[in-house]
């Protein structure tokens, strides 16, 4: 995944997001997303059974971090 395919915020909204949110911003599969949960590769927080949201600032650095070959 390059980093130009994933979407930054508006600056200033560091907001926290729902699942739909984030895989409008980030172009995967929601089973992607639920292996990437599964694995820890990107953080969320778990409001119960059936509501969990992600920090968008965190998921993208966590993000930023695993791309092969970058700068970080």
């Amino acid at each position: 995944m390059s980093k130009d395919a994933i979407e930054t915020a508006p600056p200033g909204e560091g907001e926290f997001i729902d699942e739909r949110e984030l895989l409008r911003r980030i172009p995967v599969s929601r089973r992607t997303l639920f292996s990437w949960r599964e694995k820890q590769k990107i953080p969320f927080v778990n409001l119960g059974t059936r509501r969990i949201l992600f920090h968008w600032d965190s998921v993208r650095e966590a993000l930023l971090r695993q791309q092969r070959g970058g700068q970080q």
